[in-house]
């Protein structure tokens, strides 16, 4: 998967006046470098550094990434749909709680669009 070139951790960054090598060490990077390719978009943060990243800056990686998240949240959602209508017919009890559980990622996501 291309990486969006887009994100807010340089501008984040540079709002805290740290340099890429104290960024590096705070979130346990191994050299200022990697910070430069995280702030090109050339690499995307591990779970760890993007929490790292959400404790240095206060931003969810949501956030910090919109585009990323953007896509990831689509691809989710269309699996969603499809597994949505594997289950639509089905009256057990699981597929009833599976069904709610899809449901309220929907409605989520709608929330936040709205918001």
């Amino acid at each position: 998967m291309k990486h969006s070139t887009f994100n807010y951790v340089r501008a984040s960054r540079q709002r805290t006046a740290f340099t890429e090598e104290e960024l590096a060490f705070l979130i346990n990077q191994r050299s200022k470098t990697s910070v430069s390719l995280i702030e090109a978009g050339d690499r995307v943060p591990g779970l760890e550094g993007a929490m790292a990243l959400q404790v240095v800056f206060g931003l969810a990686p949501k956030e910090l990434f919109p585009e990323l998240y953007e896509h990831v949240e689509d691809a989710v959602m269309r699996r969603a749909q499809l597994l949505y209508e594997k289950f639509e017919e089905k009256s057990d009890s699981r597929s009833q709680a599976k069904l709610t559980a899809l449901e309220e990622m929907a409605k989520r996501r709608d929330n936040e669009a709205v918001a």
